[in-house]
């Protein structure tokens, strides 16, 4: 059987998916690990628990993503032991995208991947509005046409979170997805879940507005399920926490 890798490098974990292209490309295993695992040892365990012997070129080809640049070459490296090919993801890789950023060479690989995963779901007839809510959280704005017009990033949840505790002298180390989240915090803990909560909310809210009426909303990242399990938003969206593994494997899906 023929399998292909999807691996995402973020700043607090290490994910990948393989895939199988039957049936129009489907995933047969994910995993995840910490952020210290090399790249090759995920893929050999994922190739383990699909019952393929991980020896070279056990996996067809690969396209990988990484927001961490000091663990690049030994990520590529590790893979290539493994994969006949592997692309490294950034914004010169061919891809049915136009990429109108001013500093391509600068824009990130997750952020591309998302949004390639959401013309993948979502098509290109519509506005899209693609946020990754994670530790940063990242709101991309795609025009008609396969265009990539530009985005913003901002702190994740639990980012501002922990900068409250880290940066201040009274204020507690507080959890995000443990308590409620009124409008109006009753209490200091209240207040600043929710003001982290209902602040990447009130942000999505915002460039949903700036982008158009009719801007389709595709949501992903650890915090996404966070904001739609507390139900503040407005506005319809997709969700789908596999969004940057479809975008990923979009591009080479037809290798």
């Amino acid at each position: 059987m023929e399998v292909k890798l999807t691996i995402d490098r973020g700043n607090t974990a290490l994910k990948a998916a393989l895939w199988s292209d039957a049936g129009g490309g489907s995933i047969i295993v994910s995993a995840k690990g910490d952020e210290t695992m090399p790249a090759g040892e995920l893929a050999a365990s994922l190739l383990g628990r699909a019952g393929i012997e991980a020896r070279p070129g056990a996996i067809s080809a690969a396209v990988y993503c990484s927001v961490v640049a000091s663990d690049r070459a030994d990520d590529l490296e590790s893979l290539g032991s493994l994969c006949t090919e592997v692309i490294d993801l950034n914004a010169s890789t061919p891809m049915p995208l136009t990429i109108a950023y001013r500093t391509p060479e600068t824009l990130g690989a997750d952020r591309i991947a998302a949004v390639l995963g959401a013309l993948a779901i979502a098509g290109d007839s519509r506005p899209l509005l693609v946020s990754d809510i994670g530790t940063a959280v990242t709101y991309d704005f795609v025009a008609p046409g396969r265009i990539y017009l530009g985005g913003n990033i901002a702190p994740g949840v639990h980012l501002r979170l922990r900068a409250l505790a880290a940066f201040t002298d009274t204020l507690p180390a507080v959890d995000p997805d443990t308590g409620d989240t009124p409008v109006w915090g009753g209490t200091t803990a209240e207040a600043m879940r929710s003001g982290a909560v209902r602040g990447v909310a009130a942000e999505l809210e915002y460039y949903h507005r700036a982008a158009g009426h009719d801007t389709l909303a595709v949501l992903t990242g650890g915090s996404a399920a966070l904001l739609i399990k507390k139900d503040i938003l407005t506005f319809d969206y997709i969700h789908d926490p596999c969004l940057v593994h479809k975008g990923l494997y979009s591009i080479i899906k037809k290798q």
